[in-house]
């Protein structure tokens, strides 16, 4: 499973998970509660809200499926 990490690992807010969870969000590939990706803190589950890849007002992304974690694998 591939991992990112920037900033400081004592960071109070941040957001945890999987890469590819996080890349099929951004993208709306795929809604956030189908990811294994945690927040914490506030600015970091508001932030995760709102991630896209592409330029404009965020939209209503995807319903979600019940199927969590790297990008539903093993459904």
């Amino acid at each position: 499973m591939t991992s990112w990490a920037y900033g400081p690992s004592d960071a109070r807010q941040r957001v945890t998970g999987p890469a590819l969870d996080f890349c099929l969000l951004a993208t709306q590939r795929t809604h956030r509660a189908d990811t294994a990706l945690r927040a914490d803190g506030a600015e970091a589950e508001r932030w995760l809200g709102l991630v896209q890849a592409f330029a404009g007002p965020s939209g209503a992304g995807r319903q979600p499926r019940g199927v969590r974690g790297a990008g539903g694998a093993g459904r």
